[in-house]
């Protein structure tokens, strides 16, 4: 056995699948006193399986404990407000025009539920499970992908690895770092804006364990689709959108 083959067999993925579901949890529905409030109670790598290495991951972290630390120790009515406005803008109301979900990052016409969220629903088919209501939260909304993320690394299986390596490369390393600069770009309150940037630095760190744990390096890129990529990804301000939502899975 090799250094690498030794380095594999030690990494399990069963812990991975709670980060998954407490990163969705911010991008589920409105931040909720009880929630915050656990959070509060140490630093959100306490929390995490999976260590913080790149600088890019750190700064996420360290800025999501600041802007928790931000927080009026006795969230008031004002501040709730303010947070579950801020969610309605990003998440419901498209105010700032950043869509949740991948149809509308991957797709020139930059529409919902296209090509992108039936290649997400096909990989949810094989391990038999699905969205709650499509028409309401896509399949391709991150959360759905989160959690169904979740569930390949629950399974901590050599296939469901492998999926989930599979999962990152062409359902959401495609568009989920895109979507936390632009919340990073647009939204007001901090702890959104740091919750985004550490879902997208936690799956990258994730993709990189997981080349650890399988063998299988990431996708090269190409420099020559790069650009005209990041203009299918630059989101028109003046098209209306409205995302929806639903309960969790």
């Amino acid at each position: 056995m090799t250094a690498t083959d030794e380095n594999a067999a030690k990494i399990t993925l069963k812990p991975i699948a709670d980060d998954l579901r407490l990163l969705a949890r911010f991008h589920d529905r409105e931040l909720e006193p009880e929630f915050l409030s656990g959070l509060r109670k140490g630093k959100i790598t306490e929390f995490l399986s999976v260590s913080m290495e790149s600088d890019t991951a750190i700064q996420a972290a360290n800025n999501l404990d600041a802007a928790l630390a931000l927080l009026p120790s006795a969230l008031g009515e004002t501040m709730l407000d303010a947070l579950a406005a801020e969610y309605a803008n990003i998440y419901l109301c498209h105010n700032y025009r950043i869509a949740p979900t991948g149809s509308v990052w991957l797709t020139e016409e930059k529409l919902e539920r296209q090509e992108p969220m039936f290649a997400v629903r096909e990989w949810y088919s094989k391990y038999d499970v699905k969205a709650p209501d499509w028409r309401i939260r896509p399949d391709d909304h991150i959360v759905h992908e989160l959690q169904f993320l979740s569930v390949l690394c629950e399974l901590d299986t050599k296939q469901s690895a492998l999926d989930a390596v599979a999962f990152l490369d062409q359902c959401m390393l495609v568009w989920i770092p895109d979507f936390a600069n632009a919340v990073s770009e647009r939204a007001l309150e901090p702890i959104y804006i740091a919750s985004a940037s550490l879902t997208a630095a936690y799956l990258e760190e994730l993709r990189d364990l997981l080349e650890v744990a399988t063998g299988i390096a990431r996708p090269a890129e190409d420099p020559e689709t790069d650009e005209d990529t990041a203009r299918v990804y630059d989101i028109d301000l003046d098209r209306p959108f409205a995302p929806g939502t639903s309960e969790s899975w």
